[in-house]
């Protein structure tokens, strides 16, 4: 058999093997919607849920930096630490976040604004 027969073969078992996965992702994403249809469940707390485990997730991969997760969602880091701030099922996650340190920037504001006053 060729070298390149041998390549082929390899990527379309690669290939296959990436397209079961889809599928076998696929068919227990779809019983979980059908579960939660027939619980009740509204779409709003439907995705709350998925959002919530989602972030946690990614807080967890990454070892709590937000900088690093918010890479991984695609998300900017502010929005991050937002919804880290909001979501109930975060709190363990947003506790252990530092603060936004907006009183040092705003007094870097106050000296900027000092310093050009007393410079007329």
């Amino acid at each position: 058999m060729s070298l390149q027969l041998r390549v082929v073969e390899s990527r379309l078992s690669k290939i296959t093997t990436e397209v079961n996965e889809m599928v076998s992702i696929d068919d227990r994403l779809n019983a979980i919607i059908r579960e939660l249809i027939g619980s009740g469940i509204t779409l709003a707390q439907a995705v709350e849920a998925f959002e919530g485990k989602y972030i946690a997730a990614a807080m967890t991969a990454s070892k709590g930096n937000v900088t690093q997760a918010s890479r991984k969602l695609g998300v900017h880091r502010n929005t991050l630490h937002n919804k880290l701030r909001t979501q109930t099922m975060l709190n363990g996650f947003a506790e252990s976040v530092r603060p936004v340190r907006r009183r040092a920037a705003l007094s870097h504001k106050r000296v900027a604004i000092r310093s050009s006053r007393t410079a007329r």
